[in-house]
């Protein structure tokens, strides 16, 4: 029985990876990903195509190479090469046949597939003064898979809820590609409705989600789940989507990612001018790397967050480094330590 149910809970992410990724792949490469093992499909991370380069997968091993028998490699042995018109005919597959209608989405760099997953662009960069007009000539894509990890967020509930129905302005810091961005998204859910064990009956979220990452839009519809009290800015600025819902959503917190622009502490400081509490990220590897950027420095020295919260990969994506009270600086956790 144990086996059967492993094996039906497989066969569903399968599914779901057909449905929601390969049906926009061009159906020679698709019939090419179709070779690689089960096991290997349903943890995928990334598929990229390049012009006149091997189909690059990547899962939590690494990145392999695709060769023609469905095989992945260190190294391109025997590789599924990836030609101009096969890129033209995934982007229309991705754009539904009508690549002008996304040309808002392109010029960003990204198109946004239903169920949150996000296909990366490059290619000839068009200028109108200094602003990017378009993208052509389109040279690689990269899809990049969406995936809820419900409860990643429980270790750091306890270190950020403050109260009843409360909670500290936080800043969470990460490298690339350790899970802050899923965090974010599951603690939105989770605050907005509510925490057992916790004082938190349920917030008003506002979710300011400039790289449709967070909410994963589709059509202005989010593909993951944030919450029945949460509302969301898609693909607005963060600097004015922040002011957008203070003066329209009245949020109780507001969640957003990456700062550290010119103009973020100014926007960030009328958040909590207003009462509002927020939940943020930044790039980083530890709390010294951010002092050397002045908007985020500015922040810590004026104590904005109570709590400063760092990620690594060390034991897996969203490995909780050390939390640390921003008003004194001390830890209040260190996995290196183990105090708390």
């Amino acid at each position: 029985m144990i086996t059967k149910d492993k094996q039906v809970i497989k066969m569903d992410e399968v599914n779901n990876f057909e449905r929601d990724i390969l049906k926009f792949i061009s159906q020679d490469l698709r019939g090419m990903i179709r070779k690689v093992s089960i096991k290997d499909l349903i943890c995928l991370e990334e598929i990229r195509f390049r012009v006149n380069r091997p189909v690059m997968l990547q899962n939590s091993r690494g990145n392999f190479f695709l060769d023609s028998e469905g095989g992945l490699t260190s190294k391109p042995i025997n590789p599924v090469l990836v030609t101009q018109e096969q890129i033209i005919k995934t982007l229309e597959l991705i754009s539904e046949n009508s690549i002008y209608a996304f040309q808002d989405e392109i010029r960003n760099g990204f198109i946004t597939l239903k169920g949150g997953h996000r296909v990366g662009i490059t290619g000839r960069v068009v200028l109108e003064g200094t602003q990017i007009k378009n993208i052509r000539d389109i040279s690689g894509l990269n899809m990049r898979i969406s995936r809820e990890v419900y409860g990643c967020s429980s270790k750091i509930l306890r270190y950020i809820v403050q109260g009843d129905n409360d909670v500290y302005n936080t800043l969470i810091v990460s490298p690339p590609k350790c899970g802050k961005t899923t965090i974010l998204r599951d603690l939105a859910r989770n605050l907005s409705d509510g925490v057992d064990g916790f004082a938190i009956r349920g917030l008003k979220v506002g979710v300011v989600d400039e790289r449709s990452e967070i909410a994963a839009c589709f059509k202005g519809s989010p593909q993951k789940e944030v919450g029945a009290r949460t509302d969301v800015l898609d693909a607005c600025p963060k600097q004015l989507g922040m002011s957008m819902m203070l003066r329209s959503m009245s949020p109780d917190v507001i969640i957003t990612d990456e700062i550290g622009c010119n103009g973020d502490k100014e926007a960030l400081m009328q958040v909590l001018n207003a009462g509002v509490k927020i939940i943020t990220t930044a790039h980083g590897f530890n709390i010294s790397e951010l002092k050397m950027r002045k908007e985020v420095l500015g922040m810590m020295e004026e104590k904005v967050f109570g709590r400063l919260i760092v990620l690594s990969c060390k034991d897996g994506p969203g490995t909780v480094e050390e939390v640390l009270d921003g008003s004194s600086m001390k830890f209040l956790y260190r996995r290196d330590q183990l105090c708390c």
